[in-house]
């Protein structure tokens, strides 16, 4: 669906005009009674009148549009709180010249800030619990994504369910004859359908996935094929982000290092890989499996989310939130750590989609182990990394979402021994869009717009403070998120400002 907002501002009597300038609101307390005026409201109008005890206040109260000055908490028992007053106005020099001027009288002041609504689809956990995406902050992500369009992510894997209910699934190419059951639950990491009432969400939320099944049933030693060059395939087709939760072989092989840097470097193709579980046919948990490890690809382990650290559950499945050993105290229950790991993400007992009638709770579903269910959760945050800035290259969105890692998971105890080996830190699917979104904003202030210009990025434009648009002046703000006016706006006699709002827009890249 079009979403699209379009204004055609012309000024040609009115000499300035303060457009879509945002309300202030402060909680602030005041320990002196004459400081709070007397609010009344006119009845005809409905205008706030603002009446202070001496002229001076008066006079600073009227150089604001005040919305509103009323106690902020007026069924509050603690002492603290009893003088506090809400003020709602359009300049927060009103608090503080407020504060500058009555400051013994006035102890505390403080911003109310915006209200930020989380978002949480319909489908959050409805087949089956999932804690994980709490953990790496998903619902605030969704909050910048949503009605963006997003990129596809390619997925190369074993069989897929083409026709499962909570799957927007197209094959590319590969033979889909097999009946593993990886591919599927791979998928559903990166691409549950969500908000549909059905099954699970999904970090992806509403990402189509391309999917190329490359080999039937497993990725070990009975079944050799030319996963490489498939790989190089979907980075020629154009998919920037590639999940490939499987592994080749345990060394170093410098035919494939060009290959995967070919994928990055000339592609623009982002490749991330499943480090690898526990046990002796992963080349064993201290040591880098290829092509993951390759430095161009994205090596993925995992850590726990369930419970706290700290609780008492069974000795074989603690699953403490941010801990890479599944069972506190054996090494052997954690999946890869070792310095080519670049991120992790939770891989123990983790929800997903399976194929139609073969897993729990009505055969749909099922809980899996694996760094091959990390990694797709970092492959889709990656999608919505570029989704929200198309124009990042796959250096820049791998340091979005490294840079924006939670590192304090070394902060932990039981992480002693890893680390270094944990990669950047723990997914923060909120941070690393975040910052995306960021990347993707103009700010504007303390300048004159003249003559006819394009002003342009790909999420926001943002006009701070102090922005003249001159006259004779056509300006063009186009984006795909929104355009926000905080104050000191103006459009002088003569001026043409149009903004474009539309998901759809293209931005240049240039």
């Amino acid at each position: 669906m079009k979403l699209i907002k379009t204004i055609t501002i012309i000024f040609f009597i009115i000499q300035s005009t303060y457009l879509f300038a945002q309300d202030v609101a402060y909680y602030i307390q005041i320990e002196d009674p004459d400081i709070v005026p007397e609010i009344t409201k006119d009845k005809d109008s409905d205008i706030l009148k603002v009446k202070a005890k001496d002229n001076d206040l008066n006079l600073l109260y009227s150089k604001y549009s005040i919305k509103k000055f009323k106690k902020a908490f007026p069924q509050a028992v603690t002492p603290s709180l009893e003088n506090v007053y809400f003020i709602k106005c359009n300049d927060k020099m009103l608090v503080k010249e407020l504060k500058e001027k009555y400051k013994n009288a006035i102890p505390r002041l403080s911003n109310v800030g915006k209200l930020m609504l989380t978002y949480e689809p319909n489908d959050y956990g409805l087949a089956m619990g999932q804690s994980y995406l709490d953990l790496i902050n998903v619902k605030d992500a969704w909050d910048i994504v949503l009605g963006l369009p997003k990129i596809d992510i390619a997925i190369s894997d074993t069989h897929f369910d083409l026709n499962h209910e909570d799957l927007n699934m197209t094959l590319l190419f590969g033979n889909n004859n097999g009946t593993s059951n990886h591919g599927t639950r791979v998928a559903g990491f990166a691409g549950a359908v969500t908000d549909n009432d059905t099954g699970i969400a999904s970090i992806g939320f509403d990402t189509h996935l391309v999917v190329a099944p490359t080999y039937g049933n497993t990725w070990r030693t009975d079944s050799i094929d030319d996963y490489d060059n498939d790989v190089l395939e979907l980075a020629a087709a154009g998919y920037r982000v590639i999940n490939c939760s499987w592994e080749t072989h345990g060394d170093f092989d410098s035919i494939r290092n060009d290959l995967y840097d070919e994928v990055r470097n000339v592609w623009g193709s982002l490749v991330v890989f499943g480090a690898g579980n526990s046990g002796s046919s992963h080349y064993g948990n201290n040591n880098p499996a290829y092509p993951g490890s390759y430095s161009a690809n994205i090596d993925v382990t995992s850590v726990g989310h369930i419970h706290d650290v700290g609780s008492s559950q069974s000795p074989f499945d603690n699953n403490w939130k941010d801990v890479h050993e599944e069972a506190i105290g054996d090494s052997l229950s954690a999946h890869k750590h070792h310095p080519t790991i670049d991120i992790c993400a939770p891989g123990y007992n983790v929800s997903t989609t399976d194929i139609m009638g073969s897993g729990i709770n009505n055969g749909n579903y099922a809980n899996d182990w694996g760094t091959s269910f990390a990694a797709p959760q970092v492959s889709a945050t990656l999608g919505l990394i570029i989704s929200v800035n198309p124009c990042l290259s796959a250096d820049e969105a791998e340091a979005i979402l490294l840079d924006n890692a939670d590192a304090s998971i070394y902060n932990i105890p039981e992480n002693a021994h890893y680390i270094g080996r944990l990669g950047a830190g723990r997914l923060d699917v909120y941070a690393a869009v975040n910052a995306a979104a960021e990347s993707a904003t103009t700010y504007l202030q303390n300048l004159t717009l003249t003559g006819n210009q394009n002003i342009e990025d790909n999420y926001a434009i943002r006009v701070v403070d102090n922005v003249t648009v001159a006259s004779g002046a056509s300006i063009n703000m186009i984006t795909r998120k929104e355009v926000t006016i905080d104050k000191n706006f103006e459009v002088v006699s003569g001026a043409e400002l149009t903004i474009d709002v539309d998901v759809n827009n293209t931005i240049s890249c240039n």
